[in-house]
């Protein structure tokens, strides 16, 4: 059958075109799991980034307990969501606590409420009128995935959690997961692999250890963006000035939320992690990687939440399973896209 397309369709074409070469950039269905924060958050921006980008089709956005407690996360992407018009994208609430690892005192110490139980405070501009969906994030990615076998994508930003108790809630659906994008885990064997919250251990992978090592071992395919190649990034004042200098809903929310920091540290440079991972997706062109099993320690002690790669199995990681890890960036690419996608004016 012979289908026409409309001017509209066809200028997307070949923007898309444009944009890879000749080549029509791939279309993702995506399920967008957060531990999420308004921007300047990573979670905002990277949101931002893949509600900008037409090779990404969100089907929906589960939250989870991570840099914040699981009500704040679905709290700030409700009104998020509201701010850049995209009220359609259903938002679902995932796990408010980790599978087993419980608040302590050193949990309290470092970054990140995981374990606060403390009501979210409003977002800007106040609570979001819309609201999350029934069903939990678990339920939906079973049901998503069932749909639309082979075809979903789950990039996940934050802890693990909703997407191992999916897994544990229906284990068939593994195999018909396109792929999971992770941002987590710190890989020791490249360079720039040491933790953030433990000399060795990676935020997202040690606040939720056991449902890392279950999703690293399920089988799908895996895409990990780890701190290797976080580290490889920089958002410095003189960006941030590019993208406020365009005027939208979103570009307000960001000088509203970031400008108070670089304003008070003008030769600041932030990492952008869950960005390279959404980036990486839209573009896998942008990122270097290479072909690791990696496993994360789950026992607790010393190295609890720690990830390591290697070329092959070793002794303890016998259920460790092959991925692509990335560990290097092009820079100026990377951040001229970004720049550019989150200024544009989506219709």
């Amino acid at each position: 059958m012979t289908v026409k397309l409309g001017p509209v369709l066809c200028l997307t074409a070949l923007v898309l075109a444009m944009d890879t070469g000749g080549a029509v950039a791939q279309q993702h269905r995506v399920i967008f799991d957060t531990d999420f924060a308004v921007p300047p958050q990573d979670d905002g921006m990277a949101l931002i980034l893949a509600l900008h980008s037409p090779e990404i089709e969100i089907l929906g956005i589960t939250t989870v307990a991570g840099n914040f407690s699981m009500e704040r996360a679905t709290s700030d992407v409700l009104r998020v969501l509201e701010i850049a018009q995209r009220t359609d994208i259903p938002v679902y609430r995932g796990a408010d606590m980790p599978l087993v690892h419980e608040k302590s005192d050193y949990a309290e110490l470092v970054w990140g409420e995981w374990w606060s139980d403390e009501p979210p405070p409003p977002p800007p501009g106040g609570f979001a009128t819309k609201q999350a969906e029934v069903i939990g994030a678990a339920e939906f990615i079973v049901q998503t995935v069932k749909a639309h076998p082979g075809e979903i994508t789950i990039v996940a930003i934050g802890p693990l959690t909703n997407v191992a108790m999916a897994i544990r809630q229906a284990p068939d659906i593994a195999p018909n997961v396109k792929q999971i994008v992770i941002m987590g885990g710190a890989i020791s064997r490249l360079p720039d692999g040491h933790g953030n919250v433990t000399p060795n251990a990676e935020f997202n992978f040690w606040v939720d250890p056991e449902a890392a090592r279950a999703v690293l071992r399920s089988g799908i395919p895996i895409t990990l963006s780890p701190l290797n190649v976080s580290r490889k990034t920089g958002l410095t004042k003189e960006w941030y000035e590019r993208m406020v200098a365009t005027d939208t809903p979103v570009t307000r929310l960001i000088r509203a939320t970031m400008g108070p920091r670089f304003e008070s540290r003008p030769d600041a440079s932030e990492f952008m992690y869950d960005q390279v991972a959404v980036a990486s997706l839209i573009d896998p062109s942008l990122v270097t990687t290479r072909e690791l099993y990696v496993d994360v320690d789950d026992t607790p002690g010393l190295n609890y939440g720690v990830s390591v790669g290697g070329d092959q199995i070793w002794p303890g990681a016998e259920g460790a399973r092959r991925m692509s890890v990335q560990y290097d960036l092009d820079w100026e690419r990377f951040i001229t896209m970004f720049v550019e996608r989150v200024t544009s004016v989506v219709p």
